[in-house]
């Protein structure tokens, strides 16, 4: 499958949802999200809205980062990356009920991606959710799962008070990163865990509580009209049989990964009108054509409602706070 084409956009243009293709070691940066004020490496877009001056919240850079297992019984293990690499260990484990403050540093860090694996050996390996793939990490003999994580993504903005020059963008080494970090969840590709997303601090662009802990997968369609042969389950299972994830109408039409989803690329007519590549969709085409009227769709509008469920979607997207501003991210178990 053609990998996805990422572009910069103008300092004037806020990027709406997006679409990540699979994972391939040394094309990770997927993730990447606005850094410093300019949004970069994104595949759609919309106006942008100025950044209201506001006093970034006094947390210490050590703080600005929270993630927590929100199951009653199983563990959960984090994986990460940043911009192509892991930055924090990879795979910890967290037991149920506990959480772990990531320590990101006061000059700022771009393009991360921070996911739960459920499911998992003792290694943290062999998920029987999350394993799909990214650096440092392992396919199982199966091969990786389509990339469907729930997921966390981050650009992490340069403290006004940092006492270290501020970190660079890793597109352009000659733009330093701003005092603003760019955040965003998204069900575009679709969702594996429940999940809850915090943010403390004064963050007037961005919304308090992002809650899709209803989110599970018991939710997920099964009879999901795509245009073809027939009605679609968008249910991802595992070896058992059992569900493992949900896949978006435009990843189940072009993730092909372990014979459950199509192999069509965005652009192609079976895949265009559910994956809204622009051009030739444009975001006025997308929005009133039949991805709108998807039951994934009303499933993420209904149980995740400040989150984008397809490109140009209504819901939150990129959202923007000042650097300093606390996220604390609870993961939860399968239902």
């Amino acid at each position: 499958m053609a990998s996805t084409e990422y572009r910069a956009l103008p300092s004037d243009v806020k990027p709406k949802g997006f679409c990540l293709k699979p994972f391939v070691v040394g094309a990770i940066a997927a993730a990447a999200v606005g850094l410093g004020g300019v949004a970069l490496l994104w595949r759609s877009n919309a106006p942008s809205v100025p950044l209201p001056e506001v006093q970034a919240p006094s947390a210490p850079s050590g703080a600005r980062l929270k993630i927590a297992n929100g199951c009653t019984k199983d563990a959960l293990w984090i994986a990460n990356f940043a911009f192509n690499a892991p930055y924090f260990p990879q795979d910890l484990k967290l037991a149920a009920g506990e959480s772990r403050d990531f320590d990101i540093p006061e000059e700022g860090l771009a393009a991360t991606r921070f996911w739960a694996k459920w499911g998992c050996d003792a290694a943290g390996s062999n998920c029987a959710i999350g394993q799909s793939g990214g650096p440092g990490e392992a396919c199982p003999p199966t091969g990786c799962a389509p990339p469907l994580d729930s997921k966390f993504e981050a650009t992490f903005g340069c403290l006004p008070s940092a006492s270290k020059p501020c970190a660079v963008n890793p597109s352009d080494p000659s733009m330093p990163l701003g005092p603003t970090d760019w955040w965003d969840t998204s069900q575009v590709d679709g969702w594996t865990l429940p999940y809850k997303v915090d943010v403390v601090g004064d963050c007037p662009q961005a919304p308090s509580t992002i809650d899709c802990s209803r989110l599970t997968l018991s939710a997920c369609p099964t009879t999901e009209d795509l245009g073809l042969d027939g009605p679609e389950s968008l249910v991802l299972t595992g070896a058992d049989g059992e569900p493992i994830g949900c896949y978006a109408p435009c990843a189940k039409l072009t993730y092909s990964q372990r014979g459950q989803g199509h192999s069509f690329t965005p652009d192609a007519k079976e895949a265009q009108w559910f994956c809204c590549p622009t051009p030739p969709i444009s975001p006025a085409e997308c929005s009133s054509g039949p991805v709108e009227q998807t039951e994934f769709v009303k499933a993420v509008h209904e149980l995740c409602p400040s989150v984008y469920a397809y490109a140009y979607d209504d819901g939150v997207g990129l959202a923007q706070c000042p650097a300093g501003t606390r996220y604390e991210v609870t993961f939860f178990c399968p239902e």
